[in-house]
């Protein structure tokens, strides 16, 4: 079982009840703040959790590395590369329910919640009764596939923003028109083997992030033990440090030296 650790923080910046982990390169206490809501901030932009909670350097770090991965997936990609994509209604009047998921790098890609929210938003928007992206210039719009009704204002949409969409590849079905042509197609065809690196990034950069959900929630792998703290001082019910009193040091109850055998250094938390 781990020592208790003195909490240096001045008292006005001790809460009660707060979950506090300790670091494994120093054995400081992080105050945690509110895990769940770190955790939150961590998916929706990578490092903002651990910014919320104070840890600027590692909060910095994670977010300058991942960030960058996703924009030079995206860029290798033609900023096509994120988008949810599924067809779970009929393609046309008539002709049976298709049930299909057909992106499922995405759910690596959806680990960086600033792009997996707005892909699953222009994706629920093109399949759903708007047949058309909410989103200005079809960014995270998923790809069309013959037979899928879309609505006419996109359909010229998408005649004018691609070369290679011709206004005969829709069939005019008032009040919306009929897709002919395989989008996905002709991404590959016009970015090649980029557009599949340029996938590769972006799912790197969401599995990543999973581990940067998981520091928020949890502090530092490695560390030696993580609780909620009590009032009125000690340990919590996992070892952790208590915010509202005075423990001992990580190096023995007065506070004052290290365990033996061990340098306490400064890192990052």
């Amino acid at each position: 079982m781990a020592s208790p650790v003195t909490d240096n923080r001045p008292s006005g910046a001790r809460r009660r009840g707060r979950i506090v982990a300790v670091s494994p390169d120093d054995g400081a206490a992080i105050d945690l703040r509110n895990p769940a809501l770190a955790a939150f901030l961590s998916w929706l932009v990578p490092g903002l959790g651990q910014l919320y909670q104070g840890r600027r350097f590692k909060g910095g770090l994670f977010m300058g590395v991942i960030l960058f991965t996703l924009v030079v997936g995206m860029w290798l990609g033609g900023g096509r590369v994120v988008y949810a994509s599924w067809v779970p209604r009929a393609l046309a009047p008539g002709r049976p329910l298709v049930a299909r998921i057909d992106r499922w790098s995405f759910l690596c890609q959806a680990g960086v919640g600033l792009v997996g929210l707005p892909a699953l938003a222009q994706a629920m928007s093109l399949h759903g009764s708007g047949l058309a992206p909410i989103l200005p210039g079809g960014v995270f719009a998923p790809p069309v596939v013959p037979r899928q009704l879309v609505a006419r204002a996109y359909a010229e949409r998408l005649v004018q923003g691609d070369p290679d969409i011709e206004r005969d590849d829709f069939i005019d079905r008032p009040p919306v028109r009929e897709s002919r042509i395989d989008q996905l197609s002709l991404w590959h065809r016009q970015l090649g083997r980029w557009f599949d690196i340029g996938t590769l990034w972006t799912m790197l950069a969401g599995m990543l992030n999973l581990l940067v959900v998981y520091d928020a929630w949890a502090g530092p792998m490695g560390s030696e033990a993580s609780g909620r703290s009590v009032p009125g001082g000690g340990a919590g019910p996992a070892g952790g440090v208590s915010a509202g009193g005075q423990g001992g040091s990580a190096g023995g109850p007065g506070g004052d030296e290290p365990r033996p055998g061990r340098e306490r250094t400064r890192g990052p938390r």
